[in-house]
Protein backbone atom coordinates (compact mmCIF):
# COMPACT_ATOMS: atom_id res chain seq x y z
CA UNK A 1 0.00 0.00 0.00
CA UNK A 2 1.44 3.35 -1.05
CA UNK A 3 1.60 6.21 1.36
CA UNK A 4 0.30 9.45 -0.03
CA UNK A 5 2.39 12.45 0.76
CA UNK A 6 0.44 15.27 2.31
CA UNK A 7 0.95 18.62 0.66
CA UNK A 8 1.54 21.79 2.61
CA UNK A 9 -0.81 24.71 2.13
CA UNK A 10 1.77 26.48 -0.05
CA UNK A 11 2.28 23.36 -2.17
CA UNK A 12 -1.49 23.04 -2.62
CA UNK A 13 -1.66 26.68 -3.72
CA UNK A 14 1.14 26.09 -6.22
CA UNK A 15 -0.54 22.97 -7.58
CA UNK A 16 -3.94 24.63 -7.92
CA UNK A 17 -2.40 27.64 -9.64
CA UNK A 18 -0.36 25.44 -11.98
CA UNK A 19 -3.42 23.31 -12.84
CA UNK A 20 -5.53 26.39 -13.52
CA UNK A 21 -2.78 27.92 -15.63
CA UNK A 22 -2.37 24.72 -17.65
CA UNK A 23 -6.11 24.53 -18.36
CA UNK A 24 -6.28 28.18 -19.40
CA UNK A 25 -3.20 27.83 -21.61
CA UNK A 26 -4.87 24.92 -23.40
CA UNK A 27 -8.05 26.97 -23.86
CA UNK A 28 -6.04 29.92 -25.18
CA UNK A 29 -4.26 27.67 -27.67
CA UNK A 30 -7.53 26.18 -28.93
CA UNK A 31 -9.10 29.63 -29.34
CA UNK A 32 -6.02 30.92 -31.19
CA UNK A 33 -6.22 27.93 -33.55
CA UNK A 34 -9.89 28.75 -34.22
CA UNK A 35 -8.93 32.35 -35.03
CA UNK A 36 -6.23 31.09 -37.44
CA UNK A 37 -8.57 28.58 -39.07
CA UNK A 38 -11.24 31.24 -39.42
CA UNK A 39 -8.79 33.61 -41.09
CA UNK A 40 -7.61 30.89 -43.47
CA UNK A 41 -11.20 30.04 -44.47
CA UNK A 42 -11.89 33.61 -45.51
CA UNK A 43 -9.45 33.29 -48.40
CA UNK A 44 -11.71 31.35 -50.71
CA UNK A 45 -12.35 28.12 -48.82
CA UNK A 46 -16.09 27.47 -48.91
CA UNK A 47 -17.87 27.09 -45.62
CA UNK A 48 -19.02 29.13 -42.67
CA UNK A 49 -16.67 31.45 -40.88
CA UNK A 50 -16.96 34.09 -38.19
CA UNK A 51 -17.91 37.61 -39.22
CA UNK A 52 -15.60 40.50 -38.30
CA UNK A 53 -17.47 41.23 -35.06
CA UNK A 54 -17.31 37.64 -33.80
CA UNK A 55 -13.70 37.19 -34.91
CA UNK A 56 -12.80 40.39 -33.05
CA UNK A 57 -14.64 39.25 -29.93
CA UNK A 58 -12.85 35.91 -30.07
CA UNK A 59 -9.46 37.61 -30.46
CA UNK A 60 -10.33 39.87 -27.50
CA UNK A 61 -11.01 36.75 -25.41
CA UNK A 62 -7.65 35.28 -26.46
CA UNK A 63 -5.89 38.49 -25.42
CA UNK A 64 -7.60 38.54 -22.00
CA UNK A 65 -6.79 34.86 -21.43
CA UNK A 66 -3.17 35.43 -22.46
CA UNK A 67 -2.82 38.30 -20.00
CA UNK A 68 -4.39 36.23 -17.21
CA UNK A 69 -2.01 33.38 -18.07
CA UNK A 70 0.98 35.71 -17.83
CA UNK A 71 -0.21 37.12 -14.49
CA UNK A 72 -0.71 33.62 -13.08
CA UNK A 73 2.67 32.50 -14.41
CA UNK A 74 4.36 35.44 -12.65
CA UNK A 75 2.47 34.65 -9.44
CA UNK A 76 3.41 30.98 -9.74
CA UNK A 77 7.07 31.88 -10.26
CA UNK A 78 6.99 34.14 -7.18
CA UNK A 79 5.33 31.48 -5.02
CA UNK A 80 7.80 28.85 -6.21
CA UNK A 81 10.72 31.18 -5.51
CA UNK A 82 12.03 31.16 -9.07
CA UNK A 83 14.69 33.78 -9.83
CA UNK A 84 13.56 36.83 -11.78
Amino acid sequence: MKKTQELTYEQMQLKELADRLEARMHTTTVLAEIVLDNDAMRDGTPGPYLNDYRAGALMDAVIHLSRANFDDFCRLADLAGLPK
